[in-house]
């Protein structure tokens, strides 16, 4: 680093931030300003640095940050004078090439984003294509493939295919049958959906187990009414193990209905003995 010497101290010589170090914070920050939000290629962006230079902040880009022009600069609006209007056009030549500058660098970050996209739902299909020795997906097949890359985690999408490939491949004379392929594939989209909405209800799972015993046994049943019963259940402390066992020995679906109701009521009743304060002992 160059010094200069300045009436008994020396001043470091402020680096230049290279064009890939730029790059690299532009795509972190997604090609927006971080304190206004406003994105390229509407407004010329600028690395602003967090701890300033003259405080001792360096070019490490951790200590860098995407700004627009006008946070960067203050937000201050300068007058130039006549004589500076060279300067000025060539300021705005500059910032003409910056501008052009940054668009490269999103076409560019843009491209990889599609690639790593497209090599991602290759290696997917691939994946399936293990589990379903003998088939392939069609061109509508990669289509879904590529919404379901963009609305999950890989990892999802794996597990999904697992326990696709799992619960509804079957086979004849040890091949897996069309039909059941196709209606595995199917299901992916949904077993993906029910694992990532069991976060935040971690008894869907049983809920669903529970509905398709009730599906099973009885001629009539409303979906959405079941999930809903059993939901309110839950809320007032019924067991899993005691719906499993109220869908297991039901009859029809009044009697599911009914049984439902009554133990809801036996969990209320509880609780409302657990809350009544007690008389005061005559000791």
């Amino acid at each position: 680093m160059v010094g200069v010497s300045l009436k008994g101290f020396t001043m470091s010589k402020r680096k230049t931030i290279t064009k890939s170090v730029r790059f690299e914070v532009f795509k972190r920050d997604q090609f927006k300003c971080q304190y206004c939000g406003v994105s390229a290629p509407d407004v010329l962006l600028h690395i602003d640095h967090i701890n300033p230079v003259a405080n001792g902040g360096t070019n490490e880009i951790i200590n860098l940050i995407t700004a627009c022009f006008d946070c960067n600069n203050g937000k201050r609006d300068k007058l130039l004078s006549d004589h500076t209007a060279i300067t000025k056009q060539k300021q705005q030549l500059e910032q003409l090439q910056e501008r052009r500058e940054q668009l490269e660098m999103m076409m560019q970050w843009h491209e990889g984003l599609k690639s790593l996209q497209e090599d991602l739902v290759a290696k997917l299909k691939d994946y399936w294509e293990a589990l379903t020795p003998g088939y392939s997906l069609s061109e509508n097949g990669e289509q879904s493939l590529k919404k379901l890359a963009k609305a999950y985690p890989v990892h999802e999408v794996l597990k999904a295919m697992d326990i696709a490939a799992e619960q509804y491949l079957s086979y004849e004379e040890g091949k897996i049958t069309k039909e059941s392929c196709e209606t595995a594939y199917k299901k992916i989209p949904a077993i993906a959906k029910v694992s990532r909405d069991s976060i935040d209800n971690p008894d869907l799972k049983d809920f669903l187990y529970i509905r398709a015993i009730i599906r099973n046994r009885l001629h009539y049943y409303d979906p959405q009414k079941t999930l809903d019963w059993l939901k309110s259940a839950r809320s007032w402390g019924v067991t899993i193990d005691e719906l499993k066992r109220i869908a297991s020995t039901t009859r029809n679906w009044t009697s599911f209905s009914d049984d439902i109701d009554e133990i809801i009521e036996r969990y209320k009743d509880a609780d409302k003995e657990r809350s009544e304060p007690v008389d005061d002992l005559p000791f």
